[in-house]
């Protein structure tokens, strides 16, 4: 027997998914898993021809990886939808007996009873709307404000109060102020320090993921997918990877690496949507209903992230949920709602908007311009197609040379970032705050560092 073929026997003898009896919600989880299962497929493809003389050790590796890419949750099982949608039937006839001598009176239905089903019937919009949309908004407020500050405090402190930001300690002001201070008065200092501070950052944050929540690395979208079609994999969306992806996130983008809050926020969002759920004996015990919650808390974080509701239930919509009722729809929309209402609440940027900036125009554009446009958006397709050929080779030399120096590689990339940037008074800012100053208009006397002219 060729060595594919032991290795393909070895995962047949795996734990297998199982049956969920109803091929339409089957064919809607299997295409979330299709690449690895191609590749795999392909990988095994190849070992085979090996046989004929053309060398199998590359295809062996490869099949090898796809392997351990499945293994390396936890569990990797799918849910039985039909199963969970029986369950919940049993429980409400269940529950309904219980409480029938509690709740009959003189032979009839009492309003005690018409008021619990009520209750038990409404209660995915008590979960949905108030403690997990609450809860969703506060945590993007506090990651924005502890982001904001790690990123200036890099660069000075001010003198009445420590915790505060450049904006915060300057607020009112256009070009700082005596309040803020750089950390010294010598451009070498702060450049060691700026690169100091970069250093520990990347490295705290990586050495806390790495240690203590390895699901809450990257931006968790991919792998989310997977959950809501079905799939099982324990601790991923769990208290402890909400912890510390709360933690990590804000060090990680504050530390200049080229990392964004946007695609983690529906990592963190549907974390809480599953922890708080957790305290709900009907999301408890069932897992087809919980997927219900997790959708609408992924349309949440993506409304936290750019500030639109609607964008958010469009995003859960068409790229997260392959099962997507109408209720779900309306429940996604109003959590959303309720995330952002929170996260205006917080003002945690005290301009009254739900981000760091908005593009607004007063002059309308000339005819003239159309050319540059085209050649924007030419040279932008043409920049998106090189920089994804080179990132895939970039990340199969990564999977190759560096899976056993995580921490190291995202320090040292920290320090090189903070090495080549702070000479740039536009690179040595947060990524958001210099978008903000280049989408300002000339107006006036203000100059915007020299942009204008």
């Amino acid at each position: 027997m060729s060595r594919a073929r032991k290795i393909e026997a070895e995962l047949d003898k795996g734990p297998q998914p199982p049956d969920l009896g109803y091929s339409g919600y089957g064919v809607a989880m299997i295409p979330t898993m299709n690449d690895s299962l191609m590749r795999l497929s392909y990988a095994i493809s190849n070992a085979e021809q090996g046989q004929n003389g053309v060398a199998t050790s590359s295809a062996e590796t490869q099949i090898e990886e796809e392997i351990d890419e499945i293994k390396r949750y936890e569990d990797f099982t799918t849910i039985d939808w039909v199963q969970d949608a029986a369950r919940e039937q049993i429980r409400r006839k269940t529950r309904r007996k219980e409480k029938a001598g509690f709740f009959e009176r003189e032979g009839g239905i009492g309003w005690r009873q018409k008021l619990w089903e009520s209750y038990d019937a409404g209660q995915a919009w008590i979960v949905v709307l108030k403690p997990p949309g609450a809860a969703i908004g506060l945590n993007a407020a506090f990651l924005n404000i502890v982001t904001e500050w790690l990123s200036d405090v890099k660069l000075g402190y001010c003198t009445t109060a420590f915790y505060l930001n450049e904006n915060f300690c300057c607020f009112g002001a256009e070009n700082g102020c005596d309040e803020w201070h750089r950390w010294s008065s010598i451009w070498p200092v702060n450049y060691v320090l700026y690169i100091m501070f970069s250093t520990i950052f990347a490295l705290t944050s990586a050495s806390l993921v790495k240690s203590f929540a390895p699901y809450a690395a990257g931006s968790g979208i991919s792998e989310i997918k997977c959950i809501i079609a079905g799939f099982v994999m324990k601790g991923f969306l769990g208290p402890w990877t909400l912890f510390i992806k709360s933690i990590g996130l804000p060090l990680a983008i504050a530390s200049g690496l080229s990392v964004g809050k946007e695609g983690p926020s529906v990592h963190y969002a549907v974390c809480t949507g599953n922890v708080i759920s957790r305290f709900f004996d009907k999301y408890r015990r069932n897992a087809a209903k919980t997927r219900e919650i997790l959708s609408a808390c992924a349309a949440a974080g993506v409304a936290v992230a750019f500030g639109s509701p609607i964008g958010g239930v469009l995003f859960s919509l068409e790229e997260m949920s392959s099962y997507f009722p109408l209720k779900t729809m309306w429940r996604s929309y109003f959590c959303a709602l309720v995330a952002t209402a929170v996260l205006a609440a917080m003002n945690p940027f005290r301009t009254g908007q739900l981000v760091m900036f908005q593009v607004k125009y007063d002059r309308s554009w000339h005819f003239f311009e159309i050319i540059f446009f085209i050649i924007i958006g030419i040279f932008g397709g043409v920049y998106g197609a090189f920089v994804i050929k080179w990132n895939l080779r970039a990340q199969a030399f990564r999977k190759k040379y560096l899976t056993k120096y995580a921490i190291l590689e995202a320090t040292l990339l920290a320090t090189a970032t903070a090495v080549i940037c702070y000479p740039n008074k536009f690179l040595r800012i947060d990524m958001t705050e210099s978008m903000e100053i280049l989408f300002l208009e000339c107006e006036g006397d203000h100059d915007y560092d020299g942009l204008c002219e």
